[in-house]
């Protein structure tokens, strides 16, 4: 009984640091959109209508409408009207980050 409570507990201890080690946040590849971008990997300053997935990490866009990209961005769509109305598509795992308005 004892060999296998021993069993068991070797087990669970293995089972946990397994989790723990998958729950750090702080590694990310570098397909994660983390490397070659200011900001904290950013490809937008500020955004006031992000868009999340609930996955870990989040996946998430910016639904802001700017009347142009902001050069980080590598998947801008724009109108042809004037003036015109962009929206960067690129989508990063972690949060949107600072609002670019206060909240009311």
């Amino acid at each position: 009984m004892k060999a296998g409570t021993a069993l068991i507990i070797a087990a669970l201890l293995a089972f946990a640091s397994f989790s723990a080690a998958r729950m750090d946040a702080s590694i990310f590849l570098p397909s994660q959109g983390r490397v070659g971008r200011p900001n904290g990997g950013k490809p937008w300053p500020c955004c006031d209508m992000c868009l999340c997935t609930m996955s870990i990490p989040p996946q998430c866009r910016c639904m802001d409408v700017t009347d142009c990209c902001y050069p980080d961005c590598h998947n801008c769509v724009c109108t042809k009207s004037i003036p015109p109305q962009c929206h960067c598509l690129d989508v990063i795992n972690d949060f949107c980050g600072d609002r670019c308005t206060p909240e009311s």
